[in-house]
C-alpha cells in the first residue's frame, strides 16, 4: 500500500498547466461526484491528437511518470502506447 495519498490536484493542475485534453474517470471521478471513496490512482482518458499526445507526453514526463507494476524497471509512457486503441 501507498505510504502516503497522491495529490490529485497537483496532477490534475499539471495536466492543465500543459493544456493536456483529458476527462478524469474512476475513483477520483467519483470522489470529485461526493462518493465517500478511496483510491491512490488517477484515472483519465485523453484525447488522441497528435498534439495533445505531445501535450500529454510533455505533463507525464514533467511527473517523471513511469507505469507501475514492472518491478525495478522504470518504463516511460511513450507516444505508440497513448494513441492506440488498446
Amino acid at each position: 500500500m501507498p505510504s502516503a495519498s497522491p495529490d490529485f490536484m497537483a496532477l490534475l493542475r499539471a495536466l492543465a498547466d500543459h493544456q493536456a485534453h483529458f476527462i478524469v474517470v474512476g475513483g477520483v471521478s467519483a470522489v470529485l461526484h461526493g462518493a465517500p471513496v478511496t483510491t491512490f490512482d488517477l484515472d483519465v482518458v485523453h484525447s488522441r491528437t497528435p498534439e495533445n499526445v505531445s501535450r500529454l507526453l510533455a505533463a507525464l514526463d514533467d511527473m517523471d511518470a513511469y507505469y507501475r507494476g514492472r518491478g525495478e524497471k522504470r518504463f516511460r509512457p511513450s507516444r505508440d502506447y497513448l494513441t492506440t486503441n488498446a
